[in-house]
Protein backbone atom coordinates (compact mmCIF):
# COMPACT_ATOMS: atom_id res chain seq x y z
CA UNK A 1 0.00 0.00 0.00
CA UNK A 2 1.77 3.25 -1.01
CA UNK A 3 1.26 6.80 0.55
CA UNK A 4 -1.82 8.34 -1.70
CA UNK A 5 -1.66 12.50 -1.65
CA UNK A 6 -5.81 13.31 -2.47
CA UNK A 7 -5.54 16.72 -4.95
CA UNK A 8 -8.72 16.49 -6.05
CA UNK A 9 -12.17 17.31 -4.19
CA UNK A 10 -15.43 16.99 -6.71
CA UNK A 11 -18.36 18.34 -6.59
CA UNK A 12 -21.21 15.39 -6.51
CA UNK A 13 -24.20 14.17 -5.29
CA UNK A 14 -23.58 10.35 -5.40
CA UNK A 15 -20.30 8.60 -5.12
CA UNK A 16 -21.33 6.22 -8.38
CA UNK A 17 -20.77 9.56 -10.30
CA UNK A 18 -18.78 10.02 -13.20
CA UNK A 19 -16.70 13.07 -11.52
CA UNK A 20 -16.18 11.00 -8.63
CA UNK A 21 -14.64 7.96 -11.25
CA UNK A 22 -12.58 10.52 -12.73
CA UNK A 23 -11.31 12.01 -9.51
CA UNK A 24 -9.76 8.99 -7.88
CA UNK A 25 -8.33 7.66 -11.05
CA UNK A 26 -6.14 10.60 -10.75
CA UNK A 27 -5.66 11.22 -6.95
CA UNK A 28 -4.85 7.16 -6.42
CA UNK A 29 -2.61 6.81 -10.10
CA UNK A 30 -4.88 3.91 -11.42
CA UNK A 31 -3.65 2.06 -8.61
CA UNK A 32 -5.38 -0.44 -6.32
CA UNK A 33 -4.96 0.98 -2.91
CA UNK A 34 -4.77 -2.62 -1.49
CA UNK A 35 -2.78 -4.59 -3.84
CA UNK A 36 -0.94 -1.87 -6.24
CA UNK A 37 -1.96 -3.32 -9.58
CA UNK A 38 -2.81 -0.41 -12.20
CA UNK A 39 -5.30 -1.14 -13.79
CA UNK A 40 -8.62 0.88 -15.58
CA UNK A 41 -11.07 -1.78 -13.85
CA UNK A 42 -11.87 -0.53 -10.73
CA UNK A 43 -14.78 -0.28 -7.99
CA UNK A 44 -15.11 2.29 -5.76
CA UNK A 45 -14.28 1.20 -2.45
CA UNK A 46 -16.22 2.89 0.45
CA UNK A 47 -12.99 2.63 3.37
CA UNK A 48 -15.42 2.90 5.87
CA UNK A 49 -18.46 0.07 5.20
CA UNK A 50 -21.66 2.02 4.03
CA UNK A 51 -23.86 -0.02 6.24
CA UNK A 52 -21.75 0.87 9.26
CA UNK A 53 -21.15 4.63 8.10
CA UNK A 54 -24.10 6.01 6.35
CA UNK A 55 -22.90 9.39 6.87
CA UNK A 56 -19.70 9.04 4.98
CA UNK A 57 -21.22 7.20 2.15
CA UNK A 58 -20.58 10.01 -0.56
CA UNK A 59 -17.60 12.04 1.36
CA UNK A 60 -14.87 12.15 -1.02
CA UNK A 61 -12.04 10.92 1.67
CA UNK A 62 -13.95 8.13 2.14
CA UNK A 63 -13.70 6.28 -1.16
CA UNK A 64 -10.97 4.70 -2.60
CA UNK A 65 -9.69 3.40 -5.77
CA UNK A 66 -10.05 -0.27 -5.54
CA UNK A 67 -9.41 -3.43 -8.46
CA UNK A 68 -12.65 -5.53 -8.67
CA UNK A 69 -10.45 -8.75 -7.16
CA UNK A 70 -9.20 -7.03 -3.94
CA UNK A 71 -12.98 -5.59 -3.13
CA UNK A 72 -14.39 -9.18 -3.16
CA UNK A 73 -11.50 -10.34 -1.19
CA UNK A 74 -11.86 -8.29 1.59
CA UNK A 75 -12.80 -8.86 4.16
CA UNK A 76 -16.81 -7.32 4.78
CA UNK A 77 -16.39 -6.94 8.59
CA UNK A 78 -13.02 -4.36 7.69
CA UNK A 79 -13.06 -1.18 9.56
CA UNK A 80 -16.55 -1.93 11.17
CA UNK A 81 -15.23 -1.18 14.20
CA UNK A 82 -12.04 -0.50 15.93
CA UNK A 83 -11.10 -3.67 16.28
CA UNK A 84 -10.95 -4.85 12.60
CA UNK A 85 -9.90 -1.39 11.51
CA UNK A 86 -7.17 -1.15 8.96
CA UNK A 87 -4.26 1.32 7.64
CA UNK A 88 -5.56 4.96 6.00
CA UNK A 89 -3.28 4.97 2.61
CA UNK A 90 -4.15 8.76 2.45
CA UNK A 91 -3.47 9.36 6.11
CA UNK A 92 -0.21 6.96 7.08
CA UNK A 93 2.87 6.01 4.66
CA UNK A 94 1.93 2.48 5.36
CA UNK A 95 5.24 1.47 3.29
CA UNK A 96 7.08 2.87 6.66
CA UNK A 97 5.36 -0.12 8.79
CA UNK A 98 4.94 -2.85 6.77
CA UNK A 99 6.80 -4.72 4.33
CA UNK A 100 6.20 -6.39 1.08
CA UNK A 101 8.53 -8.98 -0.31
CA UNK A 102 8.62 -11.91 -3.03
CA UNK A 103 9.30 -15.19 -1.87
CA UNK A 104 10.32 -16.98 -4.96
CA UNK A 105 11.33 -20.32 -3.48
CA UNK A 106 8.23 -20.60 -1.63
CA UNK A 107 6.30 -18.61 -3.89
CA UNK A 108 4.23 -16.37 -1.40
CA UNK A 109 4.61 -12.95 -0.38
CA UNK A 110 5.80 -11.75 3.04
CA UNK A 111 4.00 -8.72 4.42
CA UNK A 112 6.23 -8.67 7.76
CA UNK A 113 5.52 -5.16 9.82
CA UNK A 114 9.06 -3.69 10.21
CA UNK A 115 8.25 -0.91 12.67
CA UNK A 116 6.14 -0.16 15.91
CA UNK A 117 3.62 1.68 17.27
CA UNK A 118 2.05 1.93 20.40
CA UNK A 119 -1.32 3.81 18.59
CA UNK A 120 -1.24 2.26 15.20
CA UNK A 121 -0.39 -1.78 15.93
CA UNK A 122 -4.09 -3.03 15.91
CA UNK A 123 -4.13 -1.62 12.21
CA UNK A 124 -0.97 -2.58 11.07
CA UNK A 125 -1.90 -6.04 12.30
CA UNK A 126 -5.48 -5.99 10.36
CA UNK A 127 -3.79 -4.16 7.96
CA UNK A 128 -1.47 -7.15 7.17
CA UNK A 129 -3.98 -9.87 7.55
CA UNK A 130 -5.68 -8.67 4.87
CA UNK A 131 -2.58 -8.27 2.75
CA UNK A 132 -1.97 -11.91 3.59
CA UNK A 133 -5.65 -12.50 2.07
CA UNK A 134 -5.23 -10.89 -0.88
CA UNK A 135 -2.08 -11.64 -1.68
CA UNK A 136 -1.45 -15.19 -0.79
CA UNK A 137 -5.07 -16.30 -0.55
CA UNK A 138 -5.22 -16.55 3.29
CA UNK A 139 -8.45 -17.16 5.22
CA UNK A 140 -10.03 -16.83 1.62
CA UNK A 141 -11.63 -19.51 -0.99
CA UNK A 142 -10.86 -17.10 -4.02
CA UNK A 143 -7.64 -18.21 -6.29
CA UNK A 144 -6.78 -14.53 -7.62
CA UNK A 145 -3.85 -14.48 -5.23
CA UNK A 146 -1.99 -16.99 -7.73
CA UNK A 147 -2.47 -15.08 -10.76
CA UNK A 148 -1.81 -11.69 -9.05
CA UNK A 149 1.96 -13.41 -7.59
CA UNK A 150 2.68 -14.22 -11.37
CA UNK A 151 2.14 -10.70 -12.12
CA UNK A 152 3.85 -9.37 -9.17
CA UNK A 153 6.79 -12.14 -10.16
CA UNK A 154 6.98 -11.02 -13.88
CA UNK A 155 7.48 -7.11 -12.60
CA UNK A 156 9.92 -8.09 -10.20
CA UNK A 157 12.01 -10.24 -12.63
CA UNK A 158 12.09 -6.57 -14.90
CA UNK A 159 12.81 -4.98 -12.29
CA UNK A 160 15.88 -6.78 -11.11
CA UNK A 161 17.26 -7.00 -14.81
CA UNK A 162 17.41 -3.09 -14.71
CA UNK A 163 18.97 -3.34 -11.22
CA UNK A 164 21.77 -5.75 -12.73
CA UNK A 165 22.10 -3.89 -15.80
CA UNK A 166 22.57 -0.62 -13.44
CA UNK A 167 25.50 -1.91 -11.70
CA UNK A 168 27.20 -3.87 -14.68
CA UNK A 169 26.93 -0.90 -17.12
CA UNK A 170 29.45 2.12 -17.12
CA UNK A 171 26.72 4.20 -18.44
CA UNK A 172 24.10 4.35 -16.01
CA UNK A 173 22.11 7.43 -16.47
CA UNK A 174 19.67 6.25 -18.86
CA UNK A 175 18.83 2.99 -16.81
CA UNK A 176 18.56 5.39 -13.49
CA UNK A 177 15.50 7.06 -15.08
CA UNK A 178 14.22 3.59 -15.63
CA UNK A 179 14.82 2.73 -12.06
CA UNK A 180 13.22 5.70 -11.23
CA UNK A 181 10.00 5.57 -12.96
CA UNK A 182 9.96 1.89 -11.21
CA UNK A 183 10.36 3.54 -7.92
CA UNK A 184 7.83 5.74 -8.17
CA UNK A 185 4.25 5.96 -6.64
CA UNK A 186 2.43 5.79 -10.14
CA UNK A 187 4.29 2.05 -10.92
CA UNK A 188 2.70 -0.87 -10.41
CA UNK A 189 3.64 -2.97 -6.88
CA UNK A 190 5.84 -0.21 -5.94
CA UNK A 191 6.67 -0.84 -2.65
CA UNK A 192 8.19 -4.44 -3.52
CA UNK A 193 10.93 -2.51 -5.55
CA UNK A 194 11.49 -0.01 -3.59
CA UNK A 195 11.93 -2.71 -0.50
CA UNK A 196 14.27 -4.00 -2.98
CA UNK A 197 16.15 -0.99 -2.76
CA UNK A 198 16.47 -0.68 1.21
CA UNK A 199 17.28 -3.90 1.94
CA UNK A 200 20.89 -3.66 -1.28
CA UNK A 201 22.99 -0.92 0.42
CA UNK A 202 24.48 -0.04 -2.56
CA UNK A 203 21.40 0.30 -4.08
CA UNK A 204 19.75 1.80 -0.95
CA UNK A 205 22.71 4.49 -1.33
CA UNK A 206 22.21 5.01 -4.98
CA UNK A 207 18.70 5.33 -4.87
CA UNK A 208 17.70 6.38 -1.60
CA UNK A 209 16.62 9.91 -2.85
CA UNK A 210 13.41 8.14 -4.15
CA UNK A 211 12.36 5.86 -1.93
CA UNK A 212 11.87 7.72 1.18
CA UNK A 213 12.99 6.28 4.13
Amino acid sequence: MVKVNRRLNPAFDKYNEISVSDSLRIDFNKKCYLCEEVTRHFEVDHFYPQLAYSHLVNEYENLFYCCQKCNKIKPKKTNISSDNEILNCCDIDVESYIKLKLNIQECKIEVEQVKSNLVLDIKIRNTIKVLNRIYNGENSKSTSCEDLRDEIKSVIASFRKKLDKYEKSKLKRAIVEEIKEDLDNTSSYSTFKRWIIRDNPNLNQQFKQYIGD
